[in-house]
Formats: C-alpha cells, structure tokens, sequence
C-alpha cells in the first residue's frame, strides 16, 4: 500500500489562491481510499461539492465523478473509496493524478498527487463516448484510405506506362538491393512457400514508388525503432510488409488507424532474429498490409 498526504487548495483564474485543508490517501492495485480534510470553504448558498478524481489528457483534467457531499458548512470531512471499475475505463486507475471538489457556483478545490498546480476550471467530465485519441486515430485512417486509394491508381498508371530506361535500372538496382539485405540478414522461405524476408526502413525504396510513404509513417517508425527492423512477406503474388509489435487491444486499433490491419505471428524457425529484433515475453508478431512490388 502507498500512504501520502497532500494539501488542499482552492483555485481561482488558474492560480492556488489558498489552502483548505489536506487529504489523505492510501492506494493499492485494487482500490483507493482519500480523507477529504477542509475548512473555511465559505460556499455560501450552495453547499453541495461534486467530487471527482481526474487525470490529464494533452495537459486537460478529464473528471469521472465520484458522487456529491452536500451540507457543507463551512468544514467537510469525507471518506472517498474507488476501484478501478469507477475510473470510467480500468486502464484509466493507474492514471489518476489527484481529486476535483466543485459546487454549483464553480468554487473549485484540488489535492493533486504530486504536488503540481493543475488546470482544475478547464476540467471537463468523462464520458462514454471514444477516447479523442481513438477519433482522431479513425479520422486519421479515413484520410489514409484516400490517400491509398489515390497511390493506387498512381500504381496503376505507373504499371500501364512505358518506363524510361533510367527507371528499369533504378528500380532494378533498388529491389535487388532490398532482395540481398534480406537475404543477408534472415530470408527464409517456410514449407508451404511462403518466404520471409528481414528489411531495414530504407529498402521500401525497393517497392513500388508509390508505397515510398510508408516510410515515414508514424505506426511504422514506432516498431522499427523499437525492434530494429521490418518484413516482407512474399505468398506468390502478394507481397505484403510486416511491422514487428506486440499484439493488443489498443495496439490493433492504432495499426489499423495508420493501414496495418492484419497481425501475423511468425514462428522462430521461420525468420532468424536477433534479442533485440523481438519481444519473447508477449504476444509478438507483425502489423501487416498488402503494398506493390
């Protein structure tokens, strides 16, 4: 269990204009239990205190409601108790950065866990509704799809096109390339045909030109500066290009959201990888989509 005191402040135009009271908090995996000590709150007419623990979110306080003290004249002395299933979210407990007091007349009170001012009157309460990260990781894969959609027909007229001479040797001197590092640092090929063929960021070059982008998108740059490396996939006529990652809920929604939709688990026989090129502990794999060779 974690034991610690912090003090209780009244904020006023973004500032701590004066200390209330204090509260005490002891917290634990499952549960947390905050002593809510105040005094000299002066609430006037309304003496009702909406309580809520917050967490911050792009330096906003999101608020999750814990319930209302009422009478409070001028003093308040109050046991809150929660878990991680009154955080809105479970993965939301571990986030909680302290306690919101607000009445009717937004007098707000704070105690913030590590001492900080905090932006408390720009709180805005918890809802139901999708995290802004996960609306915005949607829009963001709306805007991807077109894009694609677009790329692909650049593909499309690039393949119907006559190619300059120039261009035969670039891309011929690209692909081979990106072939003999692969083959170099763990090209295998499984029994039912499929081969696997370890790459660095800079052989999508060695792809269509119009798959060149991805080398800079952001999902990617995330796993290919953790474990070092990336894939192809060859399955006759598909090609696809793997990011190495950890498979879950929230990570399959941001693969999707940047245009790698499809998650692959690849045993060790099949792709040689050095410590640093894997994660044995979880659930590792490749975040896969198809792209033009």
């Amino acid at each position: 269990m974690k034991r610690f005191i912090r003090y209780l402040y009244e904020y006023q135009n973004g500032q701590r204009i004066r200390n209330v009271g204090f509260v005490k908090v002891e917290q634990q995996d499952e549960n947390t239990v905050v002593h809510i000590h105040g005094k000299g709150l002066h609430l006037a007419e309304d003496k009702t205190l909406k309580v809520y623990i917050f967490y911050l979110k792009g330096g906003q306080c999101i608020g999750i409601w814990q319930g209302d003290i009422e009478h409070v004249n001028p003093a308040v002395n109050y046991r809150l108790f929660f878990t991680p299933e009154d955080t809105g979210r479970r993965e939301n407990y571990s986030r909680i950065e302290g306690v919101i007091l607000e009445n009717g007349s937004k007098r707000r009170f704070a105690a913030v866990w590590d001492d900080t001012p905090a932006a408390v009157e720009q709180m805005r309460p918890w809802k139901e509704d999708p995290e802004p990260d996960i609306l915005e990781m949607t829009q963001r894969k709306a805007e991807e799809e077109q894009i694609r959609t677009q790329e692909d027909e650049v593909c499309e007229e690039e393949m119907d096109g006559e190619m300059s001479e120039d261009d035969w040797i670039d891309t011929g001197e690209e692909e081979g390339k990106a072939e003999e590092r692969g083959s170099e640092e763990g090209s295998r090929s499984s029994s039912d045909g499929v081969r696997y063929i370890k790459i660095q960021r800079q052989d999508i070059a060695g792809l269509k030109r119009c798959e060149w982008r991805l080398a800079n998108n952001s999902f990617l740059l995330h796993g290919y500066y953790n474990y070092h490396h990336l894939l192809l996939i060859e399955e006759g006529e598909q090609c696809l290009l793997g990011v190495p990652g950890v498979y879950h809920a929230r990570e399959a929604q941001a693969a999707e959201a940047f245009g790698f939709p499809q998650f692959r688990r690849i045993a060790d026989d099949e792709i040689a990888l050095e410590a640093d090129e894997k994660n044995e502990e979880d659930d590792f794999g490749y975040w896969c989509r198809q792209v033009k060779r």
